[in-house]
This record gives C-alpha cells, structure tokens and sequence, in this order.
C-alpha cells in the first residue's frame, strides 16, 4: 500500500472540478461512477460489465473527464469498474463507500479495498485511494 496516493475527496480536490495533480502536469476533470451497492443490497442490477466499460468510455470519449471516481460498497464491482477505467487510461479514485457498516466491516471493506487499488496501481494505472468523501 505504500505506493498508493490516499486522498480525502473535498472542495477543490473533488474530480468534479478541475485539479492539479500532484504527479503531473496536466488538469484533471473527472466524475463519479457508482456501482450502486450498499450493505447486501445491489441497486444496480444485473451489473453487466459490457454496460460498465460502455459507459466508462462514454466518460472518457463523450464527457472528456480524464479521471474517474469509482465508489460503492462491493469490492468486486469496484476493481471491475476501476480496471477498465484504468485500461481506458483514466485517471482512478478507487472510492470505497462504507454505508451502514460497523467499525470492523469499514475496516475489513478498506483494507480489502486497498489491496485491489494497489494491484491496479502496480500495474500502471494512476491511483487515488478515497478513505472518505463529502
């Protein structure tokens, strides 16, 4: 994990608004993609992946946002959505969201959650890990 960026997404720093990285030069505008999952209840069904990588792209290709927020509660959607934002050359905030969860399973969720980030991240892509977000 020591190679990851944490990263508290407030204010000026939100990828919905224009930011400067700290690891390069160029502005990054992004958007949130949820995978809509919150404590044993999937909003978002069925969770096809055609649709996820179709619609990150349209992010990439149609909104121009060269990073993406991907939040949820649901480690397997998260990496599966992180890893096509990060194959289409996004920029990822890997965005766990610990909604309704005791202290424990907040824990257990970050810390799985921080594994798949930095597996990402050791493959090239460009990561921010998010442990809370307004």
């Amino acid at each position: 994990m020591a190679g990851l960026r944490p990263g508290i997404v407030t204010g000026a720093e939100s990828p919905f608004s224009l930011r400067r990285s700290t690891t390069a030069t160029v502005a990054t505008g992004g958007i949130s993609y949820d995978t809509d999952y919150i404590k044993g209840r999937n909003a978002r069904e069925p969770f096809d992946s055609e649709v996820v990588e179709r619609e990150l792209r349209i992010i990439r290709d149609d909104l121009h946002c060269n990073a993406v927020r991907v939040m949820g509660g649901d480690p397997e959607r998260l990496e599966l959505a992180a890893t096509f934002a990060a194959d289409l050359g996004l920029e990822v905030w890997f965005s766990p969201y610990p909604l309704e969860l005791t202290a424990d399973e907040v824990l257990s969720l970050f810390a799985d959650c921080a594994e798949r980030a930095e597996r990402l991240r050791q493959r090239g892509a460009e990561v921010v890990f998010v442990t809370g977000a307004s």
